[in-house]
């Protein structure tokens, strides 16, 4: 095209002033640095985002059967029939009640989840332990796998003696005054730490871990019952098309939830957030790329003797406006390519290196993780050039309309 043409000729050309130059290369920088803050910031919640993902994968099935009515059912029953399933690896069953903890002196409430032998094959709750060890039944006495948050609420550390008092209110008595119960409301059982696990705040501070049989005995289930079905898909198995198949195996009195729908607030707030701070960053963008009102301005009075040749050969104003047009758009192009080259090799040196570290010993790793998209690459890389070409076109049709 020979618009693009001149622009390029403009640009390179070895006559052109030093000032000239030198305006041009501070909108290269204006327009390089925002591009490359963008993969940066946009890599780096990515890879928090994985992460965020991957402590949920480790506590949340990935589908979990619960009843429409009622909190009790045949849970038994109904994993015999969805263990038949070919998109099924494994079923576990689990019984979850809010039960009050109590420990030298301490007060807790938590979330009990009872779960049977086949569960760590459904959920890897043994990758986040950081005590102990995950078992829940040594010889005749229980045992739990507490959070991270109730362990301190608690102050349980290791060589314990006393055992943890759990009490759980009898079903039906929901409404009695927690400092005034009396001991026919509520059940009681003892049960020792045996590990503690780490996870998000809001989980760690919430669930514990027991045996199956006392968490019916405390809930008052009777044997075979639950309150979900925790279920691990088979290798391949699409989290949509497992729970097409388990929803018409358990019929119409169940809802079939997958991880994302356990968590959905959470993994939509995670991708709102990113495209937020996409939008924030891009207004930077914008107010950078202003810089090229002053370039091609000057530009264009510096190619004014050019521009009154071009048009005694019979060139247009119109054409004069496109060659400006890509001046600004080339300028753009030039720093949408170094920041995107620089945003990702600094994140691969982040990746590799992990030169930016977390503080404090509350984090569960020690770098910030990141992780590159190309879809990222590509929003940047066109929202820039759009945003650049834009003003460049404006710009260039209000030099050249005044002449």
């Amino acid at each position: 095209m020979l618009s693009s043409f001149i622009a390029r000729r403009h640009l390179l050309s070895r006559k052109s002033h030093s000032v000239i130059n030198l305006i041009a290369g501070v909108s290269v920088v204006a327009v390089t640095v925002p591009v490359m803050a963008l993969i940066v910031i946009l890599s780096f919640h990515n890879g928090l985002s994985d992460f965020i993902r991957a402590m949920y994968s480790e506590f949340d099935a990935e589908l979990r059967v619960t009843p429409r009515v009622g909190s009790g059912f045949d849970a038994e029953a109904l994993r015999e029939r969805i263990e038949l399933l070919p998109e099924v690896a494994a079923v576990s069953v689990a019984v979850e009640q809010n039960v009050l903890l109590t420990y030298g002196g301490r007060q807790w409430i938590a979330a009990m989840r009872g779960v049977d032998s086949l569960y760590h094959e459904v959920i890897p709750i043994e990758r986040r332990l950081v005590q102990g060890k995950y078992r829940l039944q040594h010889g005749d006495l229980d045992e739990g796998v507490f959070g991270q948050g109730v362990a301190y609420a608690l102050g349980l550390a290791g060589g314990l003696i006393e055992p943890v008092r759990v009490y759980a209110i009898r079903p039906g008595r929901g409404g009695a005054t927690a400092s005034f119960l009396p001991v026919s409301l509520y059940r009681t059982a003892a049960l020792r730490p045996a590990g503690i696990y780490a996870m998000d705040e809001q989980t760690d501070s919430r669930y514990i871990f027991v045996p199956i049989a006392l968490a019916r005995r405390l809930t008052g289930l009777g044997e075979g019952r639950g309150t979900s079905l925790e279920i691990r898909l088979a290798e391949g198995i699409s989290p949509e098309r497992g729970q097409r198949a388990v929803a018409a195996a358990a019929g119409d009195g169940f809802d079939v939830k997958t991880r994302f729908q356990q968590k959905e607030t959470v993994y939509r707030m995670v991708t709102q957030e990113k495209w937020i701070i996409y939008l924030l960053l891009m207004f930077v963008v914008l107010i950078a790329a202003l810089s090229l009102v002053g370039t091609i301005v000057m530009l264009a009075a510096d190619k004014e003797r050019d521009r009154e040749m071009l048009l005694a050969m019979g060139g247009t104003p119109g054409l004069l406006r496109r060659v400006f047009t890509w001046e600004g758009a080339w300028i753009t192009a030039v720093g949408v390519g170094l920041g995107l080259a620089l945003g990702v090799g600094f994140a691969l040196v982040q990746q590799r290196w992990g030169l930016i570290r977390m503080t404090g010993e509350a984090f569960l790793m020690e770098a910030y993780p990141v992780r590159i998209e190309a879809a990222d690459l590509a929003a940047v890389g066109f929202g820039v050039l759009l945003l650049g070409t834009t003003i460049s076109a404006a710009t260039a049709a209000g030099v050249i309309g005044r002449k």
